[in-house]
């Protein structure tokens, strides 16, 4: 609908205007933005894979803890407002608690609300670690070599991939 600014009504006018303020919205606001969770690469720094997230989406880390070689899951929810949040860990060992300084409630999770921004990982060998997506799942191994960083952040525009 366009409306010329000398010959619309002012009615008609007002709605067109309402209108097109709500297709603007609902097409380019952050509603429907192009969410991409964002595996980045350092030293040079290059993005090496990107997952769809959608709002309110979990994003969970899974990998062997190197030292009480036991399973843990990290989750982290993207808030527009505060970034990536760590919100929970979760691990049958007491051991990665206390090298955590955390007590975990008795099914063996501490929930949170985290802080973090962009997160830093760096593992000798990045064959025990995975992130979730929604139904997405990406092995990190051969992403990097082992023992080099990577950097998980959050994208809100533009295409989702490498």
């Amino acid at each position: 609908m366009i409306f010329s600014l000398t010959t619309a009504k002012p009615d008609n006018f007002r709605r067109g205007l309402l209108v097109a303020s709500a297709i603007w919205v609902l097409g380019t606001g952050t509603g429907n933005a192009a969410m991409c969770l964002v595996v980045l690469a350092e030293s040079p720094e290059r993005e090496v894979a990107a997952l769809p997230l959608g709002r309110e989406t979990a994003i969970h880390l899974d990998f062997i803890n190197s030292i009480y070689l036991a399973p843990v899951r990290e989750t982290f929810v993207y808030d527009p407002a505060e970034g990536l949040c760590l919100t929970q860990i979760e691990t049958p060992s007491a051991g990665v608690f206390e090298y955590y300084g955390l007590v975990p409630d008795p099914s063996g999770r501490i929930r949170m609300q985290r802080r973090l921004g962009p997160i830093r990982l760096l593992s000798h060998d990045y064959q025990n670690h995975w992130l979730t997506v929604g139904e997405r799942r990406l092995h990190l191994k051969g992403l990097v070599e082992d023992g080099r960083p990577l950097v998980l952040t959050v994208r809100t525009e533009g295409e989702c991939g490498p």
